[in-house]
């Protein structure tokens, strides 16, 4: 009998997300990366990704729900990586280069234990469901501190609200880009991992109508060319159980 490592330490509920992908190249990539991780490549393709969405329910296991630290909008960059030279991972994992977030206590929280580069934004979300069927989405973020600062971001997509959502088929780019079950972080000079668990996301895909990609730039990141065309999903709402961040050894 097997004992599961996963150790529950948060509960979080993401709604109203928005994937917004690129391709980018891969050792641009690979020379922002710990030198332990390097991209996790789709047909040779490595991606970086534009995510805003409400966090809603934020509590630790231990706790109930405390008002007004409860929820938050959250943008965050990220790109898809791989322990060097080791192979397909178990668990597809994430690198964030950064989060932006409304909640000044769920940046330091972030911070201080999962060592993850939150900053303190200025945000604003809203979405639309106009009388010909499409429903918008458009999200703003506005950096205020940490440094670097100001760094700002804009989404705005269509999505066809009749369209059904879908869980992505395995081995798809779909499925590729958003199962991802796990995270890499830098915290007090190691290399650490961490788990998330929730059900399979059901997606859409959409239409890209305005874009301001400036925090991808901000992380160092080729900022994506306005002639690359972007791909761009909705996903439902889904409940999140977060782990608790070990070192890697």
């Amino acid at each position: 009998m097997t004992t599961d490592p996963f150790r529950q330490i948060f509960w979080q509920t993401w709604r109203d997300l928005v994937f917004v992908h690129w391709e980018v190249d891969a050792a641009a990539i690979d020379a922002l990366l710990p030198r332990e991780l390097e991209p996790d490549l789709f047909g040779g393709r490595a991606f970086i990704a534009l995510v805003p969405f409400r966090m809603t329910g934020i509590r630790a296991v231990w706790l109930p729900p405390i008002p007004g630290t409860d929820r938050t909008l959250e943008t965050n960059v990220r790109t898809y990586v791989r322990r060097r030279g080791a192979g397909a991972e178990a668990i597809p994992a994430v690198w964030f280069f950064s989060l932006e977030a409304e909640s000044t206590l769920a940046v330091k929280v972030a911070r201080s234990m999962y060592g993850l580069p939150y900053f303190k934004a200025s945000m604003r979300y809203a979405r639309e469901l106009r009388c010909e069927g499409v429903e918008s989405a458009r999200a703003e973020s506005t950096r205020l501190w940490p440094e670097p600062a100001p760094a700002r971001s804009l989404v705005e997509a269509d999505f066809d609200h009749a369209a059904p959502f879908a869980e992505a088929a395995a081995g798809t780019l779909e499925h590729f880009l958003v199962e991802r079950y796990a995270l890499y972080a830098r915290h007090r000079g190691r290399l650490t991992h961490a788990v998330v668990r929730h059900s399979p996301y059901r997606i859409r895909a959409g239409v890209l109508r305005a874009v301001d990609a400036g925090l991808v730039e901000a992380a160092g990141v080729p900022r994506p060319r306005a002639d690359l065309a972007a791909l761009v999903h909705q996903a439902q709402d889904v409940t999140v159980r977060i782990g608790a961040p070990r070192v890697v050894e």
